[in-house]
């Protein structure tokens, strides 16, 4: 009897064994990473897209692997990094079958995405969105990471301080105006400070200038002037003009601006040292925009999810958006030669298969699920109307899909020129070149140029005055071509 008590127990443990591996049920099990789940208990938007896509696919289970938290000395928690999280997985050999990406490039190198272009080539989604985007991951027709989210760079304006705060004469902005336009308007949008603090911006962002402008006057130049394939044009006319543009703002001509651009005012200060061009004197403590002391603001579209729940929300931690008409124009467009560009940065978040999934099928449809595609986004929407406590959705559709489009702004109707772009828009400028862009980092940012100052000191001493540009600008072109270039090789060895 004990012996067949025995077996009837080994029996069931492996039953049981089986079963766990097996997620206790027949499904196709999907392990899903991402670094915007939130803690389990608040439930958010991602999460119940999670939940919503097995509902929707009764015989897939996805298996979230839950980042661990790190405890310091001091007991605070904080998430583990993306890279040490990866290698941790990597090292027990439990890889996710889907995951957000970070970075494009290591990704790749480290084997941990595959190729799923054979399943995007003739996706009707995918293949709806705009050209430069859909391809910015792609590689020698091998596709290693598709669109997450989407989201643009350039400038909002704050309807209600242009029309309340800002002098007679004031000009609303509007997408499409040109550059030239839009300084016009940041000069005449401007109000100097009666009392302490109650002043306004006229614009910032004059930091980011010359690596979109330039891209603006040159149909094949990407951010910071790279050409895909073939590398960066910084010694170029058009990167030229920008940074003498930009170079207005901070070297010996900033007074003449310092009334009306952020960083203008703030180098007066600091070097003159007189606190009536102190920003915060003259506009107040904290960010000007989020304070309502600025007509218009460079950032990014993920700023949305924050600043249009302040403007609805009395108990705002914002209070100067709250009741605030807010907007987002992108960047202006240029003439030269009579011929009018325009090209709006945009910043690209990615999400992989993982290499060596045994379901690679299903867990490209789940990854389009979770970002680019159009069943997806309109369960988000779903989502984000019927549970606000959930999250906003701080990506407008990345599938120039008109349902898509329309259903997204029904939730945010003010934003009417934001709609223009996400609706029409079809020239963009890929700012995230640093995920897929081999060598990117060393190029723009570390690359030494010589003993004591890296490629951005350089450009920073340029954009001063401190260093003319015609000494230099030819070895900085140079030195971020053969970084690039070194990195490229050693990437397509890779992937070839």
């Amino acid at each position: 009897m004990k012996k067949y008590l025995l077996l009837l127990v080994t029996l069931m443990t492996a039953l049981v064994l089986v079963a766990c591996k097996n997620g206790a049920d027949d499904k196709i099990v999907i392990k899903y990473a991402a670094w915007n789940l939130g803690p389990v208990n608040d439930n958010n938007i991602e999460r119940r897209m999670i939940k919503a896509y097995e509902e929707k696919n009764p015989d897939v289970r996805v298996e979230i692997i839950e980042r661990p938290r790190i405890v310091d000395e001091e007991g605070n928690e904080s998430d583990a990094t993306w890279d040490a999280f990866f290698n941790a997985q990597a090292a027990i050999q439990d890889m996710p079958d889907v995951f957000q990406v970070d970075n494009v490039v290591k990704a790749v190198q480290n084997e941990w995405v595959s190729d799923v272009y054979e399943y995007a080539k003739d996706d009707v989604d995918f293949n709806k969105i705009p050209e430069n985007i859909r391809n910015a991951a792609l590689y020698n027709d091998k596709l290693f990471a598709l669109p997450q989210a989407l989201f643009y760079m350039g400038y909002f304006i704050n309807r209600t301080v242009i029309n309340e705060k800002s002098p007679s004469g004031s000009i609303t902005p509007v997408y499409g105006m040109t550059y030239p336009e839009l300084m016009d308007a940041a000069k005449k949008n401007a109000r100097a400070p009666i009392t302490g603090g109650d002043g306004v911006v006229g614009i910032d962002g004059m930091n980011e200038l010359a690596l979109w402008l330039s891209a603006q006057q040159n149909d094949t130049f990407d951010w910071y002037t790279y050409t895909e394939g073939e590398g960066y044009n910084l010694d170029s006319d058009e990167f030229k003009n920008a940074m003498i543009e930009q170079q207005k703002y901070f070297g010996a001509t900033y007074a003449e601006h310092s009334a009306y651009v952020l960083e203008s005012t703030n180098v007066r200060y600091q070097k003159t040292g007189d606190e009536f061009w102190n920003p915060n004197t003259r506009f107040g403590d904290g960010d000007k925009f989020e304070i309502g002391s600025q007509a218009i603001k460079w950032g990014g579209s993920y700023n949305l999810r924050n600043w249009l729940g302040a403007t609805v929300d009395p108990n705002t931690t914002l209070p100067g958006l709250f009741e605030a008409d807010i907007d987002f124009i992108g960047t202006p467009a240029v003439e030269v030669e009579g011929v009018k560009y325009h090209k709006i940065p945009v910043v690209i978040d990615y999400i992989g298969v993982g290499q060596g999934t045994d379901h690679p099928e299903i867990a490209y449809d789940f990854a389009k699920w979770m970002g680019f595609g159009v069943d997806g986004y309109l369960k988000r929407l779903e989502i984000a109307e019927e549970f606000p406590q959930a999250g906003a959705v701080n990506f407008a559709p990345i599938v120039q899909d008109e349902t898509l489009v329309d259903a997204y702004f029904e939730l945010y109707p003010t934003l009417v020129e934001f709609k223009k772009i996400v609706n029409n828009h079809q020239d963009f400028i890929i700012e995230s070149l640093a995920k897929t862009v081999p060598g990117f980092v060393q190029s723009r940012w570390e690359g030494r140029y010589d003993e004591n100052r890296n490629i951005a000191a350089m450009l920073d001493l340029i954009r001063d005055g401190e260093v003319n540009l015609e000494d230099v600008i030819g070895n900085i072109n140079d030195l971020a071509n053969q970084y690039y270039l070194e990195a490229k090789a050693e990437f397509e060895d890779k992937i070839n």
